[in-house]
């Protein structure tokens, strides 16, 4: 092989690296053309469905908002509750307590006389 046919093919080959390399330029252009509807309706659809959960937010909200209100007072009912009965129990005790001593306090001063 000389050097003519050497340089023809190697011009050859060139070309058809360089048409390859065009023709995928085209067929990604096409490509991304062709799916530019599909990525503009996927964003739609987002879209709708986030206004959707919007919408749905904003008519629940209320609903917890008061269901939420409702439970901290019940929550705190049941700490008062609690909280009364531990201090009516301590209360009896220390009023247990206080009789006992008056009590003691009274038959001391009964045995002194």
């Amino acid at each position: 092989m000389n050097d003519t046919e050497a340089s023809k093919k190697l011009t050859r080959i060139v070309w058809l690296l360089s048409a390859n390399l065009v023709m995928l330029t085209i067929g990604a252009a096409a490509l991304m053309v062709g799916l530019l509807p599909k990525v503009e309706r996927a964003v739609e659809a987002t879209e709708r469905v986030e206004e959707r959960f919007q919408s749905f937010a904003d008519e629940v909200q209320p609903v917890l908002s008061s269901g939420a209100g409702k439970a901290i007072e019940t929550i705190q009912k049941m700490d008062a509750e609690r909280l009364s009965e531990t201090a009516t129990d301590k209360t009896d005790i220390l009023i247990e307590a206080a009789s006992e001593r008056a009590k003691r306090y009274l038959e001391r001063d009964r045995k002194t006389e």
